[in-house]
């Protein structure tokens, strides 16, 4: 690092790759330092585990880089499997397909339509999907009994490899062709960087707004799914909670702007990874869950600062 210009690349490249860097880092020392971490079962709890919170992000990293924020993310995976579950239990298919226009649908009204800021227009949708879950089911746990559907989303499906593992790589590769291969990427990170701007070069903003609350409501849906099937149960209190906020710390740990500007979606997933392995660590070696959270935040505020080296020194 001779030149200033050669400071500015290495800088970048840590900044877009903070989050690889740190997942690597920790994997590394778990390997060699926490007992029975590299077996099947480590695996297969891990991504059974960080699926939900991936698939959360994803979506979050699409709001946030519009310049948004959906913080009702944990009542829609509520909502929505709670509806779900009754309709396996009434086998109504078409109860479970209201079950996802409705969790997409409200984000995207409230939020595109009526010209509502998202974070007082989502912190609504927050306690009105929530409640709309527990009045439903009556506040009670809702039961169901497919075991084929469980079997499914239980046992693995190739070799030791669980169905989870599978889905979060198709959502990964899908969501990142959408932003990095397609026009859609560009007109998103337009849209965050400038809104008056992108209208004025003839992005339809509004399409584009739709369009990630869309994508965040029906991977909020079937993240909701993935943590009921396991159980063959969905419970409108504890599906979802707190899932906004690692869905928030993911999508800011790998570098997509909390002001808007460009999804970072691999970022995203390390950052997701991050997050759970931070968790499965403490859960392994005894740590308590306060000082788990606390090791979180530590990492998220971190990371904020490194992402915001640049800007300063500006």
């Amino acid at each position: 690092m001779t030149t200033k210009k050669g400071i500015t690349w290495d800088l970048a490249f840590f900044k877009k790759n903070i989050a690889l860097i740190l997942f690597l880092a920790l994997l590394i020392f778990n390997i060699t330092a926490t007992s029975n971490f590299l077996s099947w079962i480590t695996f297969n709890n891990f991504f059974k585990q960080v699926s939900r919170v991936c698939l959360v992000s994803l979506g979050m990293s699409l709001v946030i880089a519009t310049g948004g924020i959906d913080i009702s993310v944990g009542s829609a995976m509520a909502l929505g499997s709670v509806l779900a579950a009754l309709g396996i239990v009434h086998e109504s298919p078409i109860l479970i397909l209201f079950s996802v226009i409705l969790v997409i649908g409200f984000g995207c009204l409230a939020v595109s339509k009526f010209a509502i800021l998202p974070m007082v227009a989502t912190l609504a949708l927050r306690y009105v999907m929530r409640g709309m879950a527990k009045g439903i089911s009556g506040a009670a746990n809702v039961t169901y009994t497919a075991p084929k559907l469980t079997a499914f989303f239980t046992q693995p499906v190739v070799g030791r490899i669980p169905v989870h593992f599978f889905i979060l790589v198709i959502a990964v590769v899908v969501v990142y062709i959408l932003v990095n291969k397609m026009k859609l990427g560009a007109r998103i990170e337009a849209y965050g960087n400038n809104p008056v701007a992108a209208r004025n070069c003839g992005i339809n903003t509004v399409k584009i707004v739709i369009f990630c609350y869309v994508v965040t409501g029906a991977l909020s849906w079937a993240a909701g799914i993935l943590e009921a099937v396991v159980v063959s149960s969905a419970h409108p209190s504890t599906i979802g909670t707190d899932m906004e906020i690692d869905a928030i710390a993911a999508t800011l740990i790998g570098g997509t702007p909390i002001d808007g500007g460009y999804p970072n979606i691999i970022g995203t997933t390390c950052g997701a990874f991050l997050l759970q392995l931070i968790s499965m660590m403490c859960n392994m070696n005894n740590v308590s869950y306060p000082v788990t959270l606390m090791l979180k935040a530590g990492i998220v505020l971190a990371a904020l600062y490194f992402h915001g080296i640049g800007k300063r020194s500006r």
